[in-house]
């Protein structure tokens, strides 16, 4: 009884399903099995020569199958050695039967893979193997003579995974002795009773055999042997297979001025975190752009956690940092880590971080490797953060010369995004967020790129409703990428979301960072857009669309930092291809525009064809110039 305990329901029931599906297929098929096997038998027979060894063939067939054919063993076995004679016809059993049981290991292995881990639990199938260890090779010896617990057994044996080469060993020896039983009937049956014999040599002798095993090992162990001594060797050590899941969900919220007194929206997000009846500790990190555009902003903050103490409250003073690609260090990561060391926060404790994306993207880093990660609350106060950076599951820092060499993949535990947080911004920053809804539009959504055409205008000119549509409708189809295209944590080569990408972080480099994210983005998808067109993927009026919006939104498409060149001549924006390269694994893979709201992935850039592409891109660009010029020279004279 302990042992059925031990293995679980789970392993009985998969048994009890194996040893039913053989007796029902026997009930349903067999007499139809052995009409056709008769016939069979009667049209070999009818050869001479060669008819004896398809004979032969035709009983080691059968028998190698007998696991799925409802044909009894013993009935094929015993006619074996009727008609091809003792040595002949146990041979053939004997193959036959040992081919068998490989196919029924093998059947077994693959119910472990396909059925068993869905019926068994990983407990219960460690269970089975180890009492597949205790019991050793006498339940396989003693059950080959056994109808359907023969068949069973061997399947069972390749569900545990039981050793392959002693499984073999243990059955073929099993099986020499069954042979043996069914030729010692074909001679000497009409003086005994034929069933009897057969038990006899096939069960009765390997279980004297196998008590005689148990008996050795005791007298061995009790001679001085420790059980402590004897270790298994690397083939019988079995691979542990580790496989579970981990399901994410985060709200992304959007709101207007989250710390007025009347707002809840923050207080809610918190009170999830809530574990006990004490207040939910938090602590504050923001940016320095923030205070710096709204002196008031954290007394207000302060405020807001001590009107609602009772839930929600501040660990210690807020902590001010530095904004932009500063903070993306080391010094600026190690005083985040003891600012969070020095206030004690632990995994109940929520981090809120406000800011742009390079705030957000450090914090983020510092939360996920504190405690093994700590929960982290983003606030983004600018566009490109609210519409982008701030609502996936990336965050990094700078490293040995390369930007966001060092980094996680961690979901945030909210994001809240309060539109307010935009009025502190200049208009260069607001701007410079919009090249992230364009990026987003040209790839996945020719319906949003219509909007962001036909609204240009009011985006250009800051209008509030026009820019909340579009960071709520950037930041929901950018989810929508990480959710739904199933590689969230971008195991794979593909990087749609870094369209324009492989360029713009080599020109914020190559310009020491004054020129920001977002308008180099505007740069590198227009440089792309101009390849593409060049190597005929992308339509002459789809690549002047994309031009003529980034354009309309104000954006500049070059900038002086492109003339660079290295010793050979190339542009040194080019190094781009292959830090990006490096960056995704080895493997080049550059998403191109197709079409407006099309995105393919390319997997080689022809050096002189961009070369002609970036010359163009600076042409049209000087020849924007010159017109805007042009036409102020000619207002000033009228």
């Amino acid at each position: 009884m302990d042992t059925f305990q031990r293995t679980g329901t789970g392993l009985l029931l998969y048994c009890a399903g194996v040893m039913a599906l053989i007796i029902v297929s026997f009930l349903l098929f067999e007499q139809d099995a052995m009409r056709w096997v008769s016939s069979a038998i009667s049209e070999l027979s009818g050869y001479h020569g060669s008819g004896l060894f398809l004979l032969f063939l035709f009983v080691v067939a059968l028998l190698t199958f007998d696991i799925i054919l409802p044909v009894p063993s013993s009935v094929v076995a015993m006619f074996a050695v009727a008609v091809l004679g003792p040595l002949s016809g146990g041979l053939s059993v004997w193959l036959g039967l040992t081919l068998a049981c490989c196919v029924g290991y093998w059947l077994g292995d693959c119910s472990e893979k396909w059925i068993g881990t869905r019926w068994l639990s990983v407990k219960e199938r460690q269970k089975a193997r180890q009492l597949a260890d205790k019991m050793g090779g006498g339940a396989l010896i003693m059950m080959r003579g056994v109808p359907v617990l023969a068949e069973t057994s061997v399947i069972a044996a390749g569900m545990v995974q039981y050793p392959f080469i002693k499984f073999l060993v243990l059955t073929s020896l099993a099986n020499s002795w069954l042979a043996g039983a069914y030729a010692y009937v074909s001679l000497y049956g009409d003086k005994r009773d034929p069933f009897l014999l057969v038990v006899a040599g096939s069960v009765l002798i390997p279980v004297i055999g196998w008590l005689l095993q148990r008996f050795w090992q005791r007298v061995t162990l009790t001679t001085g042997t420790s059980t402590s001594d004897i270790q298994p060797s690397a083939t019988e050590i079995q691979t542990i297979k580790a496989r579970f899941t981990v399901q994410y969900q985060y709200p992304i919220c959007f709101t207007h001025d989250v710390f007025s007194l009347s707002n809840s929206d923050l207080l809610t997000l918190l009170l999830r975190a809530r574990r006990e009846e004490a207040a939910q500790g938090c602590v504050l990190i923001v940016d320095q752009g923030v205070v710096n555009e709204s002196p008031d902003w954290l007394e207000r903050a302060q405020a807001y956690f001590q009107q609602h103490h009772q839930y929600i409250h501040l660990k210690g003073q807020p902590l001010v940092v530095r904004g932009g690609e500063a903070i993306k260090q080391a010094s600026q990561t190690d005083k985040l880590y003891q600012y969070l060391l020095k206030h004690q926060v632990d995994r109940h404790n929520v981090v809120i971080a406000v800011g742009g994306g390079a705030v957000l993207d450090t914090v983020g880093y510092v939360c996920a490797t504190f405690h093994r990660g700590i929960k982290l609350l983003r606030m983004p106060s600018t566009v490109l953060a609210q519409n982008d950076a701030g609502v996936g599951v990336k965050n990094g820092v700078n490293g040995y010369g390369a930007k966001n060499l060092i980094g996680t993949f961690c979901p945030p535990f909210a994001v809240l995004n309060d539109f307010s947080l935009l009025n502190t911004l200049s208009y260069r920053d607001r701007r410079a967020g919009l090249a992230e809804a364009v990026k987003v539009a040209a790839i996945r959504s020719a319906e949003f790129f219509d909007w962001l055409e036909n609204n240009a205008h009011s985006l250009n000119t800051f209008d509030d409703q026009a820019t909340q549509f579009a960071i709520a409708r950037c930041a929901e189809l950018h989810i929508n990428q990480i959710t739904l295209a199933g590689d969230p944590f971008e195991t794979g080569n593909a990087r749609p979301l870094d369209y324009g990408h492989w360029a713009a972080h080599k020109l914020e480099a190559m310009s020491h960072y004054e020129c920001r994210h977002g308008e180099a983005v505007a740069i590198g998808m227009a440089l792309d857009a101009y390849y593409a067109t060049e190597i005929g993927l992308l339509s002459p009026s789809d690549q002047q669309r994309l031009i003529q919006l980034l354009t309309a939104l104000g954006f500049s498409l070059w900038h002086p930092a492109l003339d660079q060149c290295d010793k050979q001549g190339q542009p040194v924006v080019f190094q781009g291809l292959e830090d990006f390269r490096q960056h995704l694994g080895g493997q080049l893979c550059v998403t191109l525009l197709s079409s407006v709201g099309v995105g393919v992935e390319v997997h080689d850039i022809d050096a002189d064809r961009l070369f002609i592409a970036l010359l163009a891109l600076k042409r049209d660009h000087q020849a924007d110039v010159a017109a805007q010029s042009e036409s102020l020279s000619w207002s000033e004279v009228g």
